[in-house]
């Protein structure tokens, strides 16, 4: 009885051993289909966050000279001005010679420059380069933060016009951040009309409404900008930065053999520009190198120029360094191929050390824009003046055209002189911080204390 009980179980467990095996294979097809799907899910992330470019990004090295037109941005080396030379471009489609312009342009005024370079993120939107449209749209928004010379009712337009074009660029941390910094100068700056600020939160409105409302920050703004277009009568309190730096550089002539160098320069750069629009580019090498023997020629004589001008007030050199940082500006992207072609590879190689020498420029003219502190006849106006240099240097910065900036210490030494001017009794409407948390990383108006 007992044998023929065993018998039965190892005839049943016999039996039910190939279920078993049929379990454990089914079961490991399962976690191997579970871990492919689990990798190709990682995949699709990292693909899709690599993808989306960020706007934490150097604006010189974010230019794509593989798309300059060297025909088109020559002309700018050969004496044509950035402002008119960036509207034709963009105007004819060459997007990147124009953003290669506005980048390094110095000759051009704050106002114009944030003026092009949001027509100019816009026509990269409506041809569909939605990232280098959203790299734009931070730098126009760190001039209208930054820069003192645009009308406030101008800088509200250009933050709106960014919050927009990053919303539908993808990038919507960075329109709500653009978005509230619109909301912060509507409210916070003295002098607007109820009608005005009426019309800035209807329009600010009409744009956050676009914005996802799960995202907690977006409920937070539309609740704001309802309550303030239904209440527009503000009053804002505190003051606003008047610009006077850029009339104090009182420009000197060159000596004749830095004119004549320009100008050899400028021709040879027309003769390039010329002979690349005629051969596209083919058979070149005898006026590029004439060029960048041109260029050479013209920075001896610019060194020699600069370190003997001669007896210079305190305005004539601010304007001398100022005129030799412009071209350390033009150097670094000559070594950069910044107009779409190498002409110069001497200054790719030493492409540190002038950058090392732009640094240093900034440095002695921050110094020297201290100077001029001393001459205003009030306090409020000495601290004003420190506040409206270092609002330059931080633009500087954003632009790029500051190689490793300390911006933490520049955001430090603001907000010491904007404790200060509170102390005096006179605050700063638009209190401005560097904020490593914001999308980008940049320079904020702060809310009014």
């Amino acid at each position: 009885m007992s044998y023929e009980l065993s018998d039965d179980l190892s005839h049943l467990d016999a039996s039910l051993r190939p279920h078993r095996w049929l379990e454990r294979l089914l079961l490991l097809i399962f976690l191997l289909c579970l871990l492919v799907g689990l990798g190709a899910l990682a995949l699709f992330f990292v693909v899709r966050n690599s993808a989306q470019p960020s706007l934490n990004v150097d604006p010189l090295r974010s230019v794509r000279v593989n798309l300059i037109s060297p025909s088109i941005a020559l002309r700018q080396l050969s004496g044509d001005g950035a402002a008119a030379l960036a509207a034709q471009t963009i105007q004819a489609g060459y997007l990147e010679t124009a953003r290669a312009i506005l980048t390094y342009a110095t000759d051009i005024s704050p106002v114009e420059r944030s003026a092009r370079l949001s027509h100019l993120a816009r026509a990269y939107l409506a041809a569909g380069q939605g990232a280098a449209a959203a790299q734009v749209y931070a730098q126009v928004i760190s001039d209208a933060i930054l820069e003192d010379a645009i009308p406030l009712t101008e800088r509200v337009h250009l933050l709106k016009l960014s919050a927009d074009g990053l919303y539908k660029t993808g990038f919507e941390d960075a329109a709500v951040d653009a978005a509230t910094q619109a909301l912060r100068i509507a409210v916070q700056a003295p002098g607007l009309l109820p009608a005005q600020r009426s019309a800035l939160f209807n329009d600010l409105r009409a744009i956050v409404e676009q914005f996802d409302r799960s995202n907690p920050a977006v409920e937070s703004l539309r609740f704001q900008l309802r309550d303030y277009a239904r209440n527009p009568y503000l009053t804002g309190v505190g003051l606003v930065v008047t610009p006077t730096l850029a009339t104090f550089p009182q420009q000197i002539a060159y000596d004749s053999l830095t004119q004549d160098k320009i100008a050899a320069r400028r021709q040879a750069a027309r003769i390039l520009a010329d002979r690349i629009a005629f051969t596209g580019g083919v058979d070149i090498e005898p006026e590029r190198q004439a060029l960048a023997q041109a260029l050479l020629e013209e920075d001896q004589a610019r060194t020699r120029f600069y370190q003997d001008p001669g007896e210079l007030s305190r305005e004539q050199q601010l304007w001398l360094w100022l005129d030799h940082r412009a071209w350390l500006v033009e150097k670094a992207r000559i070594a950069l191929q910044g107009y779409g072609i190498s002409i110069l590879p001497q200054w790719e190689s030493e492409l540190d050390v002038i950058l090392n020498q732009l640094n240093a420029d900034h440095v002695f003219l921050n110094s020297l824009m201290t100077a001029f502190v001393v001459d205003q006849p009030t306090a409020t106006q000495r601290l004003l003046l420190q506040v409206e240099s270092h609002h330059w240097t931080a633009a500087q910065a954003m632009r790029g055209l500051y190689p490793n900036a300390p911006t933490n210490d520049i955001g430090e030494l603001l907000r010491s002189l904007q404790e200060e001017l509170r102390r005096e009794g006179t605050p700063l409407a638009l209190p401005v911080s560097f904020d490593p948390a914001a999308t980008p990383p940049g320079f904020r108006i702060q809310p009014a204390p």
